[in-house]
Order: C-alpha cells, then sequence, then structure tokens
C-alpha cells in the first residue's frame, strides 16, 4: 500500500468518525427533545404510538450510520463535505 492510498483512508476514517459523532449528538439532542414533549401536558400521544416514533427515530439514525460506514464515498457525495467544516 503506498503513502498516498494509506493517508487517504486514514482521512476518511477521520472523516467518517466526525460524522458518526454528529449523528450520535442530533440523536441524543432529538430523543431528549421528544422526550420533554412527551412529558409536556400539551401531549397528546398515546404510549404505543411514542413507542413507535421513538423506534422509528433510531432505526433511522442507524441506518444513517450503516449507509456512512458501508459507502462512505457515495455517503459524503450524497450528503456534501462541507458539513464537516465547523
Amino acid at each position: 500500500m503506498d503513502t498516498l492510498n494509506f493517508k487517504r483512508q486514514e482521512t476518511m476514517k477521520d472523516k467518517i468518525k466526525m460524522e458518526e459523532g454528529f449523528i450520535e449528538t442530533t440523536e441524543d439532542l432529538v430523543l431528549n427533545l421528544l422526550k420533554q414533549h412527551y412529558s409536556s401536558p400539551d401531549c397528546k400521544i398515546d404510549a404505543f404510538t411514542k413507542a413507535k416514533m421513538k423506534g422509528l427515530i433510531k432505526r433511522a439514525i442507524f441506518q444513517e450510520v450503516e449507509y456512512l460506514n458501508e459507502y462512505p464515498e457515495n455517503y459524503f457525495v450524497v450528503h456534501g463535505k462541507d458539513h464537516l467544516q465547523n
């Protein structure tokens, strides 16, 4: 393996790790906001629907991470690379 290819792999691993952190933070935020809404008096959602919503969010996040890890090049083409620049 040449040095340039190795650096490219390391760079991609770094991008993936950074994106996984972003996705995890986003999941935590969304689930916490949902939990706050569920506990508010304005919430009229039944327990079954609450569980279903939470499951949907978890599945979507899981699938996003799975896609990121299986097809990182495609993932960053679809989502762009600008979002990695904070």
